[in-house]
């Protein structure tokens, strides 16, 4: 028989295990499927979400979600960027089981080191029935971009935006020398104009990182069709990686270029003549910058050569993850399913600034909308045209380190013009460290 003092402690026990597990059972199971009815039950979602464009395109569906579907949602969003500062806030999560939020926004090139790790952690948009209903709408390139992420080539995230490489460009110093922008039909061609434009305006060419580019270097790649990684995870770094190289060396001999350090990127992109970046840039640009009101436009990359036909680098995208600690991912999936496919959530997501990656969202009247900061440009059929021919891309867990090397490959390469002392001997580095192969 157990004494007055043990009985006492046993219950105290019991009692917080009972706690304990009262509040693991508060969490749904998700057993719901895609044509189920909207739950209407009274539910808070906590939400992991960048702060800006993204976090009103949420919230503004959570309004319309309610409105529409006779739904009774609030949101709880914590704001964290996308990409690495959200992988280090849920990975611990994720390792003891603690409580997670209903949903998190990663951005896809830090995705795939948590879904390498962790993709039974998640609910699966495709289990859900979500991509044999809708699957068909979305850009193909953002679904095998997702499907080679996983271990077994499923989908995991519900898909969400999804942006090419664009210029960036002044016109007018552009016609300061005679030339409209969208008529140069190579780099080659286009370090001549700059040339001219900065002999007559003192104006550079293009801004570039101080410390060695990897971004315009994977871009100048993937124009020419070959990603920096193949589908198995090794490098690729031939002939394509040797002709990017010579373009950027050339821009630099030519003196067209325009160096920044790690904290001026966006003050010498405004004193350029051009510059490349994802077109998701063009919101933050208009709200950074909001006196260089009509002085730019945007394009697609100029092509890569005159002789043949250049492929658009994917330049930025993000998805949503519903985890399986999550206290209500059945009202999760239902509530991003219809974000992602609903006719005027998708119109919202355009008019916020989100590049949809359901070519639906196309379709609507906020597609026609002109972008009054670049002179009333159509920047979302812009933006729907280019995603037509984007370029394949795989991004291995390992994505972020290699970039990293590809910094330093080409810090040496400007100043050596050794491709074997550069790009070849960072590759090996990288190579070592992870074991895999190098494709000359």
């Amino acid at each position: 028989m157990l004494s007055k003092k043990k009985t006492i402690i046993v219950s105290i026990f019991l009692i917080v295990l009972c706690m304990s597990g009262c509040k693991k059972s508060e969490k749904t199971t998700s057993n719901i499927t895609i044509d189920d009815k909207t739950i209407t039950k009274k539910t808070t979602l906590e939400v992991y979400v960048a702060s800006g464009k993204l976090t009103n395109y949420v919230t503004s569906v959570a309004e319309l979600y309610n409105q529409e579907t006779g739904a009774n949602i609030d949101l709880k969003i914590t704001n964290v960027a996308s990409g690495t500062a959200t992988v280090q806030m849920i990975s611990p999560k994720l390792v003891t089981h603690e409580d997670m939020p209903d949903i998190v926004s990663i951005s896809d090139s830090a995705a795939s080191g948590v879904i390498s790790k962790f993709q039974d952690a998640f609910y699966s948009a495709s289990d859900f029935g979500f991509y044999d209903k809708f699957g068909k709408n979305f850009f193909e390139q953002k679904l095998s971009l997702l499907r080679n992420q996983t271990n077994n080539n499923t989908i995991i995230p519900w898909a969400s935006d999804f942006t090419p490489a664009v210029s960036f460009y002044q016109p007018a110093l552009f016609e300061s020398v005679g030339v409209h922008f969208d008529t140069i039909k190579s780099w080659d061609e286009y370090i001549e104009v700059a040339k001219k434009i900065k002999e007559k305006t003192g104006v550079y060419g293009i801004a570039l990182p101080e410390a060695g580019d990897q971004e315009f270097f994977i871009d100048l790649m993937a124009q020419q069709g070959m990603p920096l990684f193949d589908k198995a995870g090794n490098l690729n770094l031939g002939t394509e990686a040797i002709n990017a190289a010579k373009v950027i060396k050339k821009m630099i001999d030519a003196g067209i270029v325009n160096f920044y350090g790690s904290q001026d990127a966006e003050k010498a992109f405004q004193e350029s003549a051009m510059f490349v970046a994802g077109g998701w840039y063009a919101t933050n640009m208009s709200l950074n910058f909001p006196d260089a009101a009509g002085k730019w436009r945007i394009a697609g990359m100029i092509p890569f050569t005159d002789n043949q036909s250049s492929f658009v680098p994917i330049s930025g995208g993000s998805s949503f993850y519903v985890p399986k600690d999550a206290h209500h991912p059945d009202v999760a999936q239902q509530f991003l399913t219809f974000m992602m496919t609903n006719e005027k959530s998708l119109a919202i997501a355009l008019k916020e600034g989100v590049a949809a990656s359901n070519q639906k969202a196309y379709d609507t009247s906020a597609a026609n909308n002109g972008f009054a900061y670049f002179g009333d440009q159509k920047y979302n059929q812009l933006i729907f045209d280019l995603n037509q021919n984007t370029a394949a891309m795989f991004l291995p867990p390992n994505y972020s380190d290699a970039t990293s090397y590809i910094t330093t490959a080409a810090y040496k390469y400007w100043s050596t013009e050794s491709f074997s002392d550069s790009y070849l001997q960072e590759a090996d580095n990288f190579a070592n460290k992870y074991g895999i192969k190098i494709n000359k």
